[in-house]
């Protein structure tokens, strides 16, 4: 048996080896959840991580969004050197490698030994996915805890999931009116469940919290423009004082200059009065230069006060985005959670005795194409691409899913309206 086991997971590894060259020589398309290395050579702030949003495009640094999904990683390369030369205006492209470090994961339910959710390799075929669940499942000969468990397990992913969703409703309630620029707490909507009221109090805790963080900065700001206006007040009534007393000196330099000129008095007597009138002149300059200094700095901090509202909302506004992307991560994980049940459901109910796998299984593939999943037959040959949800079903399953795998490929929407 174990003998057997080693074989099937050893000619799994080796098909996979042979078909990733494969698809590798093709070229790989980005999706979403793909896990990308960027290096932007002499762009340190471009280089790093990231993660292909759920819309199929990348924020980045300095150039802004950038369309992935669709693309191989030396297109999107391509695009964003050109888009830094063209936002740097750059003399020559700059030299830019994109890497994938991570690719969206794939699905496996039904007739395996470990359904759930797993990383994606290029060039993977059913088969080597059936090898990474386990293989196909042999039902225990005690009992049918497995199902059970899977079932457990799952009901208890869904029942996280809806908290989790209450939390991000909650949120996005604060999130929407601080984008608003509003400063009351927006009321509950009555479709929010009322598992979500502890969920709406920390809310409307942090709201009040960033409320009265900005609105302390506000006032800090006027309190410094306020300062710096008294001191520009204050060294106003210096250069006034100033020129007052240059006005006396240089009454009096004239009246010495007059004596000089008629021999009343001598000539070194100019001396005190012409530096003394110079003195004066050097320090109503110096006092005209803080003046302008003083009315610099009170621009700048108009400047931050008037910032304020602009980056709340954008702060927010940037929150909302990363929240879309959780909505969309947990929607996937209800649905991953919601089939295993029901396989387990299915599992659970049929009258098939404990023992060893016989015959062969059938395979289908739900692809996601246009935003429309379809359901495809497939073989333990059949290559598989990222985001695919693998359905195994055993020779001992029913009918009726046999029969399909057999058959033309259907549409999720086929199947709604033939129910």
């Amino acid at each position: 048996m174990r003998v057997r086991a080693f074989l099937a997971v050893f000619a799994a590894v080796a098909s996979l080896s042979s078909s990733a060259s494969a698809q590798e020589a093709e070229g790989y398309r980005l999706g979403v959840q793909d896990r990308l290395r960027i290096h932007v050579h002499e762009w340190p702030i471009l280089t790093g991580e990231f993660v292909v949003g759920a819309n199929g495009s990348l924020i980045l640094p300095l150039i802004g969004v950038v369309q992935a999904k669709g693309l191989e990683p030396s297109q999107l390369a391509s695009q964003i050197s050109n888009r830094l030369r063209e936002r740097a205006k750059l003399g020559a492209t700059p030299d830019t490698t994109v890497d994938v470090t991570q690719y969206r994961p794939f699905y496996i339910l039904g007739g395996v030994e470990r359904p759930g959710e797993y990383s994606y390799r290029p060039g993977m075929l059913v088969v080597n996915a059936v090898a990474i669940a386990g293989g196909i499942f042999r039902p225990p000969r005690t009992s049918d805890w497995g199902f059970e468990r899977d079932a457990i397990n799952g009901r208890g992913d869904l029942r996280l999931a809806a908290v989790r969703r209450d939390e991000l409703a909650a949120r996005e309630l604060r999130l929407k009116a601080e984008a608003e620029g509003s400063e009351v707490f927006p009321p509950v909507p009555p479709a929010l469940s009322a598992r979500a009221t502890r969920f709406i109090d920390e809310e409307r805790l942090l709201f009040s919290a960033r409320i009265d963080r900005h609105r302390n900065q506000f006032l800090a700001y006027q309190e410094t423009i306020k300062l710096i206006e008294g001191e520009i007040k204050s060294l106003e009534a210096q250069i006034a004082a100033a020129r007052k007393q240059e006005d006396s000196v240089a009454k009096e330099l004239e009246d010495t200059r007059g004596h000089v000129a008629r021999a009343l008095i001598p000539a070194p007597r100019l001396l005190p009065i012409e530096r003394t009138l110079a003195q004066i002149e050097r320090e109503m300059k110096e006092i005209s230069t803080q003046i302008m200094r003083a009315r610099q700095q009170i621009n700048a901090t108009k400047i931050l006060r008037d910032n304020l509202k602009d980056e709340r909302r954008s702060t927010a506004l940037t929150e909302l985005q990363a929240l879309e992307v959780q909505r969309k991560e947990l929607d996937e994980r209800v649905e991953t959670a919601s089939r295993l049940v029901s396989g387990s459901q299915v599992a659970l109910s049929s009258a098939e005795e404990p023992g060893e796998v016989s015959g062969t299984p059938t395979y289908i593939i739900v692809r996601q194409r246009n935003n429309l999943a379809t359901e495809l037959p497939a073989s333990e040959t059949t290559v598989l691409e990222p985001g695919d949800i693998v359905k195994v079903y055993r020779p001992q399953d029913a009918g009726s899913s046999r029969g399909r795998a057999g058959g033309a490929p259907r549409s999720s929407t086929q199947e709604q309206q033939s129910q």
